[in-house]
């Protein structure tokens, strides 16, 4: 029999497919493999389990997929690949068993809410969603709606249960409120869109309601215009913070890319040719992978950074301990201890936004827009998603001449 356990979490992260092969095999032993495929900018990885049985398949190898990578761990695929086994050993194929269970689940009358979250959370958020907002969703269940909704069967979770529920969340998190009832909406929507459930959505009923409005929305604290210059100086300076948080912070000014999309980024995303950070739809809020320009300052330093640290055989550009991303507490506490006051790194985005629009160029909003991945519409509401449109090469010059202008102040 292979060794089992041939992997580890780090080499599941760090696996990846040569450009001139389709699909990349890596073996666990005692059959679990883990392949990599090359999907435009994104990687693929997804666990597939070996399966042998004299009486299935005249004996021959079967392959069954278990799930993908990072929605499965290492730790979890071992897990499946072992029940798979076990089934297949009894002559079951473990991939009719799972539809035969979903369908058990579907006709049973005690559909409890967290069942209902558990399908929508596989089905639905997990492959639509960032793994940050993902990661949020399921804060909010455990910390809001799995005590007072997990075990009530999906029918008897009315609008008066459900308000009860809301109204102690703004109790405790005002702001979270609505984030709260519309995750419960997602919930029912995906159960009612699957046929599993026909009952009433109980948010409909709460729509309107005066006291589950959100408060009025605070914006994150931003660098001023006039101080741009002594930051700059300050952090050029600044020696207790090491030198890929120093390069981060600059560069996360000056692309205002979102914290999470550009801490993780990794030195494979970096086209050196073009001066473009290629990162997939995994770390982008909206889930779409997104190809962000480099002005020629960002270059300077990302190369002085790659030299100085020796970063050959290093995953992530801004390496923090342990060989993982730089947390985004690091990244705040440097530019506060920098500013001295309670400028948050998010509100670089805010900072661009006023700056590029008064720059001599007159951008077109939709470019200023799509930089920040958000589309321009014509509405009240400016902000929504962005769309198909890129704006990749308006989006350089925009991106060099807000570089240019933060050098000169």
């Amino acid at each position: 029999m292979a060794n089992k356990n041939q992997l580890n979490n780090l080499k599941v992260t760090n696996a990846t497919c040569p450009s001139s092969k389709r699909y990349q095999w890596y073996s666990d032993g005692d059959g679990l493999l883990l392949r990599v495929e090359n999907k435009g900018t994104d990687v693929s990885k997804v666990w597939v389990a070996r399966l042998f049985n004299a009486a299935i398949n005249n004996g021959k190898e079967t392959r069954r997929g278990l799930g993908a990578y990072p929605t499965i761990r290492l730790a979890e695929a071992r897990t499946i690949r072992d029940t798979y086994k076990k089934l297949w050993s009894q002559g079951l194929d473990p991939t009719v068993q799972k539809e035969i269970a979903k369908h058990t689940i579907i006709n049973q009358t005690d559909l409890t809410f967290e069942k209902a979250y558990n399908l929508t959370l596989a089905n639905k958020i997990i492959p639509n969603l960032a793994e940050t907002t993902v990661k949020r969703t399921k804060e909010f269940y455990k910390n809001f709606l799995k005590t007072p909704l997990g075990r009530l069967p999906l029918a008897d979770v009315n609008d008066e249960i459900l308000l009860a529920v809301l109204e102690k969340v703004r109790s405790k998190a005002p702001s979270s409120a609505m984030k709260v009832k519309s995750l419960v909406n997602q919930i029912f929507i995906h159960m009612k869109e699957k046929r599993i459930f026909k009952g009433a959505n109980p948010t409909l009923e709460l729509a309107g309601n005066s006291l589950l409005d959100p408060p009025k929305a605070k914006h994150q604290a931003h660098l001023s215009e006039d101080r741009v210059g002594e930051f700059l100086t300050n952090l050029d300076m600044d020696r207790e913070s090491g030198l890929a948080i120093r390069t981060f912070v600059y560069v996360v000014m000056i692309t205002a890319l979102r914290n999470s999309s550009l801490s993780n980024a990794k030195w494979s995303w970096l086209d050196t040719k073009t001066n473009t950070l290629n990162i997939p739809s995994t770390y982008m809020k909206g889930r779409v992978s997104f190809r962000c320009p480099l002005p020629k300052q960002c270059m300077t330093k990302l190369n002085a950074l790659k030299t100085l640290l020796n970063s050959k055989g290093k995953d992530y550009i801004f390496e923090g301990l342990k060989s993982k991303p730089i947390s985004e507490n690091t990244a705040r506490l440097c530019v506060q201890r920098l500013t001295g006051d309670k400028t948050t790194v998010h509100g670089f985005r805010t900072l661009y936004n006023i700056v590029v629009s008064k720059l001599p160029q007159k951008f077109p909003v939709e470019m200023i827009e799509a930089q920040l991945t958000h589309a321009y519409a014509q509405t009240t509401q400016r902000k929504t998603y962005m769309g198909t449109e890129d704006y990749l090469e308006g989006r350089r010059e925009i991106i060099q001449a807000y570089a240019d202008w933060c050098d000169k102040q």
